[in-house]
């Protein structure tokens, strides 16, 4: 019976993706996630992360944008837009502090201005490519190595091996293409702040805002890129983008327990091993914040799901390997029957200094 459960899951799974449901981060996670990120590189948020700082006494709050800068994107921010780093303390999913930051122009040393502020006042100024100090908060903004590692082509062939559109799978589960994102780069925010400014618990997430409507908001990885529009189509992706973490449960909570139904086929019989892990999964992933937990946040260069220390979904540090998890979850682990639970690249290809900035150098 449990054999032909899990291959009824596969079967399911299969036959979702085939439609274009749950690509399962085909859109390479949140790098041009949306129509309005493809719109606005300079906007587009590839990541966020958030983790223990060299000095244990602060955190650092990363916001990634740019994806494929220098090749498919430019490599400045855009001078028109804010980039927001909003923290809840108190539990509620709004934002209690947000931290802002804008750019100007370039100057003749090909560096723009920055500012930023917190709820409004100005903390500190300065210019990219450099680390800047003041008011406490210690800020770098400029093209970085892309922490992000994916077997994006291997999962590609994975999913339609002959290239001819039509998902034909094999049984394989192997995915042995190599990380996608060697050698690309990024723009990236990187704001340490002191760990009192956030208190022993917030939940953090980034927006991008031009012309006073947002262009992305970025969390957890992949959700998007998972959960809107599983049968083909982007008419919920910029609407996700534009909803309040307050309002994600209400708002989007029945779709993403409609998606892992399908990974999870057996959610409604008490004697399943999928018996209700579609709406406990939906529950670990909504509202769309980074949980901090702040006094056991893992180091940048700490590789587990769980930050190294303080439980799951803990922050994120820049070595984790979100990919792995996220596939086990999403595709049937949680039962015992993940459908796919690796795609073989567990690290970075440039290693992290385990310092401000915290990122690898750009290529």
């Amino acid at each position: 019976m449990g054999t032909t459960r899990n291959l009824l899951a596969l079967g399911a799974a299969m036959a979702v993706l085939t439609a274009g449901a749950a690509p399962l981060l085909v859109g390479a996670a949140d790098h041009l996630d949306s129509p309005n990120a493809k719109a606005n590189h300079a906007l587009d948020i590839t990541d966020i992360y958030a983790f223990d700082a060299a000095n244990p006494a602060d955190t650092v709050l990363v916001v990634d944008v740019n994806p494929l800068a220098g090749v498919v994107s430019g490599t400045d921010f855009a001078t028109n837009a804010e980039y927001r780093l909003n923290i809840d303390t108190n539990g509620d999913f709004v934002a209690d502090d947000v931290y802002t930051v804008t750019f100007g122009t370039n100057a003749p040393d090909h560096k723009q201005s920055v500012t930023l502020t917190k709820n409004g006042q100005t903390v500190l100024t300065g210019k990219t490519g450099s680390a800047n100090n003041g008011g406490g908060a210690k800020l770098f903004a400029g093209i970085r190595d892309d922490p992000f590692f994916f077997d994006l082509a291997g999962f590609l062939r994975w999913r339609d091996p002959d290239g001819n559109g039509v998902y034909t799978y094999d049984g394989s589960t192997n995915l042995d293409l190599g990380d996608f994102f060697k050698g690309t780069n990024i723009s990236s925010i990187v704001l340490e702040i002191p760990d009192s400014w956030l208190g022993s618990s917030a939940n953090f997430w980034a927006t991008t805002v031009k012309d006073g409507s947002i262009v992305d908001r970025m969390a957890k990885p992949a959700l998007n890129t998972v959960f809107m529009n599983p049968f083909g189509g982007t008419n919920q992706k910029d609407p996700y983008n534009q909803t309040a973490p307050s309002s994600d449960v209400a708002t989007w909570g029945g779709q993403f327990t409609a998606v892992e139904q399908v990974f999870y086929p057996g959610f409604a019989d008490p004697t399943s091993p999928d018996y209700g892990l579609p709406a406990a999964i939906t529950g670990l992933l909504l509202p769309d914040v980074l949980h901090l937990d702040v006094a056991t946040l893992g180091k940048s260069t700490a590789t587990g799901f769980t930050g190294g220390a303080g439980g799951i979904l803990n922050g994120r540090t820049l070595a984790e390997d979100v990919i792995d998890f996220e596939l086990f979850v999403v595709t049937g682990g949680l039962a015992g029957h993940p459908i796919l639970s690796t795609d073989h690249v567990g690290a970075n290809d440039a290693v992290f200094p385990g310092s401000f900035p915290y990122l690898a150098p750009a290529h």
